[in-house]
Formats: structure tokens, sequence, C-alpha cells
């Protein structure tokens, strides 16, 4: 960032955020560094200072593994809380999670401070170290999200320049405290910081990122304006969350997200669609088992562990006895010297971070650590003083360019934002393993290998090194995952459009949210107003017949069943794609001359599900066969959903409302109703890899809302029609496509082409929903944005009755543009749609 814009662009309360938020960090770097200095003095290595005081032992006795052991507690309690905060981030919020933290900040140092023997003394680092593993997870994500686009990576640093702050006040407290009980001031010093940051955090604000995922865009535009102040355009970060940047809902998007829940739309509140953005947030298993995300989160881990077998702690935490042969009394001060040049090196390097790239940063810093280490084992072998305290100042500036900062900034551009927080939890999580590794055990291979322990260190320096270069991809200047995706990590190939989210809700995969939103609905009745626009409608409906049917197994939800339809008015065959038992054919089931049970099998007319062996299609010549009356279906243990059939094997319970049984229920609530969607053909929307316009996407939606029960509990119907609205045919289809790649959009293609107005017919829609069982005054829900549809779907006598209209809300608005069809040709063409066709759209 240029320091000459920073009193334009940055505020004194975003600079006030960012402090508060990384005393956190600072007291990572604090409870990491505070026994280094005084450690001597804490295990009675000074004769003179073996006194004991009246109260608590002023020194106590410890043997190199029980020391190692009083190291490597803090590693285990930031273990824990780094695998907590990440969850604890994405359900409370990270202001929350950081509000959290500080609880832990405080007690252990009381435990620390007091304590009489080691087992206290362990069990506040203990404590100490949940509430520092849980800030290293939140504070970066906060910081990514509250920071400037163009300047993640420089703020971002602001993570290890403030935990080398912590090392430096606890060196700097060790080096004039380290002498009677002072010793104790020093750990009791952390808890302070952390009352500090308490208070502090009482006037911060939650991250406005994080407040528009959970759908309170207003809140997050009104908290970003206070961070970035009223000079500061906003707009393009507005964007970046998916929501407009303007105040008013006035547009087709905003509209349809409007309280989007039908089912709670009277009551609908904020606290609401948090929850709904809590569920949808991965878990750590998720995460791992995720097919894009896995990767990422192997990155992530690669580079946080290779954050500490580099051999970082092996300065910061033994340094003074490490060089205490070599430089006597100067150790103390060299550890001082570390601490400062790592705090001037990191501030001073992270504006690299975005000029040179993460990648190039962290290659850099493994290199110079490694070269750093080579000469450090040689200094301590040959016992060159000079050499091993230039050694040691390579060795942390070189941390300090990139393997510091750099992967704290990682987990939040390497995964989208319902991944985040379990992704910074797993890579905390093994960044405090290797931790653990270097606290317990550098000291006994100290002690056994002396200077030789760096030669470990550069050889794991020079392997990270290369697993990096090959599989940790470039973010700088990533908006997005999407953006990171397309690049190395996934060989240079565009990410796959298609995925578990297109699929109906909780088929494998983890991207599918457990429980998905319902849409918006609007109730809807033609009969009541008199200026209905009313379309051309068909006088006399065709006559339709479905030939055949098929079932076509799903991995949850509802059945779903292929109609093919054939009619009197066209030769084509259309499709009906119904969910559920509730919904049959008339046609399909009605007698037909000559047939055997077996046809009728064939051609889909049957009841229930198909076993071997099975003979008739009919449920009363089923119940006959068992010997009289008709018993109740016996479900089966495992799943209620079966029941077993006579031969034993196990087939689908019909629906209560299925006229398979002969019983229609009315319904209680709209919600009961059939959804219904009509969709007609698209030459190039349904092809996989397709980006020229969304009708791939709709139709995906519509499957997924029929198949899910919570949604549409009664099933649903996509009726198929094999028409293109103009009529055109596949030729003038093709030419409009390259008027748009000249720089056209669709309108202005089709009039450029004389192409005719839309002269689609529902008419064969009518006929085939009729058919289906979906006419008359029990009515259906309709899934359209166009008002206009309803009216020529229920035909010139509404013979089939919309009761609800429901919004297809594209699944990119949804989710943030994180999933759903993206390119420039479809975000032209559905520009196109919300300026050109507003006219269409419900602004109710």
């Amino acid at each position: 960032m240029d320091p000459r814009t920073w009193f334009r662009d940055l505020t004194p309360y975003f600079l006030y955020v960012l402090f508060i938020a990384t005393l956190g960090p600072l007291l990572f770097g604090f409870h990491l560094a505070e026994l280094n200095a005084p450690e001597d003095v804490i295990r009675c290595k000074k004769d003179a200072l073996r006194a004991t005081a009246a109260n608590l032992p002023q020194c106590m006795q410890m043997t190199p593994t029980q020391w190692g052991v009083v190291g490597s507690m803090y590693t285990l309690g930031g273990f824990i809380g780094a695998l907590a905060a990440g969850p604890a981030a994405g359900r409370y919020g990270r202001r929350r999670a950081m509000q959290l933290t500080t609880i832990f900040f405080t007690l252990g140092p009381v435990f620390e401070a007091l304590s009489p023997n080691i087992g206290v003394l362990a069990f506040g680092r203990v404590i100490s170290g949940v509430g520092a593993g849980a800030s290293v997870v939140v504070v970066p994500i906060y910081i990514s999200e509250i920071a400037p686009p163009a300047e993640k990576g420089f703020f971002g640093a602001f993570t290890q320049v403030m935990c080398n702050v912590g090392i430096l006040v606890a060196q700097l407290l060790g080096y004039f405290l380290s002498k009677g009980q002072y010793w104790r001031i020093i750990l009791a010093a952390g808890g302070l910081i952390g009352v500090g940051q308490s208070i502090g955090l009482l006037l911060s604000v939650e991250s406005p990122k994080f407040l528009a995922d959970c759908g309170e865009p207003i809140k997050a535009k009104r908290i970003l304006r206070r961070i970035r102040g009223d000079k500061f355009d906003i707009d393009e970060e507005v964007k970046g969350w998916g929501v407009e940047s303007n105040e008013e809902i006035d547009d087709e998007e905003q509209t349809l997200l409007q309280n989007e829940d039908h089912m709670s739309r009277h009551s609908d509140t904020a606290g609401s669609k948090r929850n709904i953005a809590k569920e949808d947030a991965l878990t750590i298993l998720q995460v791992l088992r995720h097919p894009e995300y896995n990767k990422a989160a192997i990155a992530v881990v690669a580079v946080m562990v290779a954050q500490q077998l580099s051999g970082i702690n092996s300065i910061v935490m033994y340094g003074v006895s490490l060089l205490a042969g070599l430089l006597e009394s100067n150790s103390a001060l060299l550890n001082l010297a570390v601490s400062a040049i790592n705090i001037v090196v990191t501030a001073g390097c992270a504006p690299l971070v975005d000029k040179l790239g993460r990648k190039t940063c962290l290659l850099n810093s493994l290199i110079g650590m490694g070269t750093s280490s080579l000469l450090l084992a040689v200094g301590i072998m040959r016992s060159i003083p000079i050499l091993s305290a230039v050694a040691v100042l390579l060795f942390v500036s070189s941390f300090a360019l990139g393997l510091g900062p750099v992967p704290f900034i990682l987990a939040s551009e390497l995964v989208g934002p319902d991944a985040v927080g379990a992704t910074q939890s797993i890579a905390l999580g093994a960044n405090w393993i290797a931790t653990f590794v270097v606290a317990q055990f550098f000291p006994l291979a100290s002690a056994v290998l002396h200077g030789k322990v760096y030669f470990i260190f550069a050889a794991l320096s020079a392997v990270f090194a290369v697993f990096i270069a090959w599989f940790v991809p470039e973010t700088k200047g990533k908006k997005s995952i999407d953006e990171v995706a397309a690049r190395a990590v996934y060989h240079d190939q565009p990410p796959p459009l298609i995925s578990p989210a297109f699929t109906p809700p909780a088929t494998p995969g983890f991207s599918t949210p457990s429980q998905v939103k319902a849409p918006r609905s609007t109730p809807v009745d033609t009969s009541l107003s008199a200026d209905t626009r009313t379309p051309g409608l068909l006088e006399a409906l065709p006559v339709v017949e479905c030939e055949v049917r098929a079932r076509i197994p799903t991995t949850t939800g509802h059945e779903m069943w292929l109609h093919v339809y054939r009619n009197n008015v066209d030769s084509k065959e259309h499709l009906a794609i119904v969910f559920g038992t509730a919904i049959r054919s008339r046609s399909l089931d009605a007698e037909r001359p000559g047939e055997t049970e077996l046809d009728r099998m064939t051609r889909g007319a049957y009841v229930g599900r198909l076993w071997p062996g099975r003979t008739t299609s009919r449920v009363e010549q089923l119940k006959r066969a068992e010997g009289g009356a008709p018993k109740a279906p016996v479900k089966s243990k495992a799943d209620s959903g079966y029941f077993e059939t006579p031969d034993g094997s196990r087939s689908r319970a019909p629906s209560s409302a299925s006229s398979e049984s002969g019983e229609v229920h009315p319904p209680s609530s709209t919600s009961e109703l059939p959804l219904v969607r009509i969709h007609s053909e698209c030459y190039t929307g349904e092809t996989v890899w397709s980006a020229r316009c969304d009708c791939g996407e709709q139709l995906n939606e519509a499957h997924r809302l029929m198949a899910d029960p919570t949604i549409s509990p009664t099933g649903g119907a996509i009726v198929y029609l094999r028409q293109e609205g103009r009529g055109i045919g596949l030729g003038e289809k093709l030419k409009a496509y390259n008027l748009q790649d000249l720089g056209n959009d669709t309108y202005e293609a089709n009039i450029m082409l004389r192409h005719p107005a839309d002269a689609r017919s529902y008419g064969l829609a009518t006929a085939m929903l009729m058919d289906l069982g979906l006419g008359g005054e029990r009515g259906i829900r309709l899934l359209t944005n166009n008002p206009d549809k309803v009216r020529a779907v229920e035909g010139s006598g509404r013979e089939v009755v919309v009761r609800e209209r429901v919004a297809m809300v594209p699944l990119a608005w949804k989710t943030g543009g994180k999933e759903g069809v993206r390119g420039q040709e479809v975000e032209a063409y559905l520009t196109t749609k919300i300026e050109k066709f507003k006219h269409m759209l419900d602004q109710r």
C-alpha cells in the first residue's frame, strides 16, 4: 500500500479495529516467548535465586523433559483453540469469537503467575494456549474481511507483525525482570493485555462480509461505510459480496431475494437469515472430503507446517539458552535484537506480499531460512559467535519475508466463505501440532546434536520449498476462489460448472447445503383481477397422451419419473419430469386394448416399484394375491420410507396424498401444493459447460427444489416442451450467438436478424398438467418470475389454477457468486433480462 494514501484511504476507526483485533496475535507471540528469557530463574539454574518466598516458590526445579512439557502445554491448548475457533467464528461471528478468546487470555496468566508448582504452571499455559490458538484462526479471517481488497496481503501481514511485537514485549520484560519472583510479573502481563482487548472489542464491529453472508446486507454496508469513511467508494467491494451497492431495493435480484423464505415470510428476521448462513458453513470433515476445497486445505496445511518445521520457534522459545554458550551474557540481547528485527522486516516486507505475490515470498523465505540454518549449524559447531549471530538475524529476516505473514492469509483466499473457518482451523491445528513437536523435542535434540540439529531444519526447508513450488497456487490479485481455482491447483482447467450443488439436496458431495431455503412465493388469484393481462390462449386444448413412464433413481428426496407425451398438434415428443408418487398420468394408467400386464409394466403403468418376478401392475391384484383384505404396509426397520413387497423385496411407500391409493387429500397449506415449472427447450442452456444463458441452471434449480420434501412435500412436475419460443430453428439461433460475440445483447441480436416475437403457446403444458391430475380448483404453485406466465398456464377456462407464483432465484445470487453458472456471456444475458424486460417483473 502506498503510504502517501494512508490518510486519504484509511480511517482512524479502521486502524482502531485493526489494532484491537491484532492484540490476539500479539498475545499469541507473547505467550510463545514468555518463558524464554526467564528460563534460568524459573528452573532454579542460578544458585543465588533458590530462596523460597513465604507463599509461592521463587523457582521450580525442572529437568529438560519437564521444561519441554511446560513449554509444549501451550501448544496443546493452541491446538484445541484452533480446532474450535473456525466453527465458532462461522456460527457466532468473528467479533464474538474474538471476545471469547479474551476469557482464556485473562484466566491463563492468572494460573501461570500464581502457580505453586509445575502442574499449575502447565495448566495455565494450556488455558493461554486455547485463547492464542483460537485468535490466530479468527483474526486473519477478520482482517481479510475488513481490509481494503487491494491491500489484503499488506494488512494480513499485521497478524505476524503483532505476533512479533508480542515476542518483543515478552523478551523486554524478561530482560529486565528475570530476577527473584519478578518472573511472575512477566507471566501476569499477558492477562492485563487480555483485559484490555476485551474492553476494546466492546467498541469494535462485526465483519461486514460476515453480516452480508448472513443475509444482512444493509447492516453490512452501513458498517463498511463506517470502516472505510464517507469518501471511500465501496461499490466494487460490495459487489464482491453479491449485493448491490445502493440502499434501495429496486431491481429484480433484490426483489427476489427479499424475504426469500416464504415458509416464514411473515415473521422473517435477520436472525433467521443468520441461522441459515450458519447451516451453510462447512465442517472440518466436510472440507477435507470436498472435491474442490480439500486440495486447498492440503496446501494451507503444508504451508502452516512449514512455518514451524523450518525452525523459527527454536529461536523464539529457546534462543537464549541455545546461544548462551557462544554469546554468554549477550544471548538475551541478541534475542531482543532478533525480535526487533523480526518486527521491522515483517512490516517492511508486508507490501511485497501484494507486489511480488504470496508464492514468490514463500519460496524466497524458505530459501533464505534454509541457507541461514546451514550457516547457524556451522557457527555453533565451529564456535564462531559472529557467524552464529549473523545467521540468526538472517534466519529471522527470511522468515519475516514470507513464511511469517503469508500462511495466515492463504486460507481466506483459497476457499470460499463457507469453508474458510474450517480450513483455518485445520491449518492452525496442524500448525500447533508442528509447534508442539518443536517445543517438546528441540531441547532434547539440541542436547544430543548441538548445532547439527539445524541441518534437519535446512533439509525440511528444501522439501517444503519444492512442495510449495509444485502444489500451492498463487492468490495475488484474485478476487475470488474461482479465479484461483482456474490456475495451477486445477492444472489450468476451468472450474466445473456442475457440482453436487446443482443436484437434489444432500447428494453426496459436501457443497450442497444440508437445509435448503425455500424460495419466495407470492399468492396469486387471476379471477379477482379485472385488469389481469391475458395472453393469447388456445380455445381448445391439445389432446395429449403419455406413452411411457420410467423411474430415474435419485440419491435422496422424492423419486423422479420421466413421462414422454405425444399430442395431436405436432410430431414432437414432449416431456414431463415428475417428482414424487403423488402425481400420476391419467392417460398412462388408462386401459389399452389387447395389452398384457407385462405391456403395462413395460410402459410404466404400474403402482409402487417394480421388482424381479412381479406379475401385475395393479395394487388391487397385489392385495388379492396376499389373500383377502388389504394389509397395512410393513415398514422396514432400516428405512421407514419403504415397505416390503409380497416376495420379500422392498418398495418405496406411496405418500399420503398419492393417487396410487385412490385418495387425494386437500392441502392444509399452499406449501403442500405441487410445484410446477414450465421449461422450453434451449439449444445450449442444458449443455454441460455452456454459459451462453441461464436455462440449464434454471432447470437444475427446479430439480433441486422439487426433490426436497421439506420444500415440496407433495412433489412437483417440470413440463419440458420441445419448442423454441420464436420458432426460428437452430441455424438462426447460432447466428444470434455470433452477433452476441460481436457485442450485441440478446435483445439486439433478435432485432437485427428480424426474428419474430415470442409466439409460444402453453396450451400443451396446460393439457399435460391436467393429464397429470394437476388441474382443477386444488391448484398448483408455479415456479416462474414472469407474472404473465401464470395466466398462460391456467388456460382459457382456468383448467389449471395457479395459487402461488414461486420465485426462480439464480443460484449465483443465492450464494453470493460461490455457485451457479458464471461467465461474461451469461452475465450479459442476465443484465439484458433485468434492464430490458423489467416491466415483466413483479416489484411488489
